[in-house]
């Protein structure tokens, strides 16, 4: 871990809430002048706390209403079939997370569609034929209560 001091975490607060707020307005708002917050916002990225900046879209209002959690078990846990499993699935665009497990299932996969005609023909066409899959496990979230991607600095 990066050491930060508690100016950091402010700046980081800051920019977490409102990524698109200018050096100037993060440095008014945390209690510097300019030139040191641009400096540490700097020193943040070098170090790769600050990854990039993003923007979040309203899922729902641009026709995904649909968002579909699938687990997945590989037939062979090499490093071979890992890695072609992780690059097929990288490759797929309503795919929105990957993350590999310990348990029953090798990944846990977010997905992102617009109905369930969409979800059915993604999984026809592009998840069941993924490299390596064994058994592949579907759940459909009803409602999402609270999604963010702030840490608690």
């Amino acid at each position: 871990m990066h050491e930060i001091d508690e100016v950091d975490r402010r700046i980081l607060r800051v920019m977490q809430a409102d990524g698109a707020l200018s050096v100037t307005e993060i440095a008014d708002r945390v209690g510097l002048s300019q030139s040191p917050c641009s400096r540490r916002v700097s020193r943040l990225v070098e170090t790769g706390i600050i990854l990039g900046k993003t923007v979040i879209l309203d899922r729902k209002k641009l026709g995904f209403n649909v968002i579909v959690l699938v687990r997945i078990k590989l037939t062979s846990h090499g490093r071979k079939s890992f890695e072609q499993f992780q690059q097929a699935v990288l490759r797929i665009p309503e795919v929105q997370v990957v993350q590999l497990m310990l348990g029953d299932y090798d990944f846990n996969v977010r997905v992102v569609v617009r109905d369930m005609d969409h979800f059915h023909a993604l999984l026809q066409n592009q998840l069941v034929l993924l490299p390596g899959l064994q058994e592949i496990q579907s759940s459909v979230l009803l409602d999402e209560l609270k999604y963010t991607t702030q840490l608690p600095l």
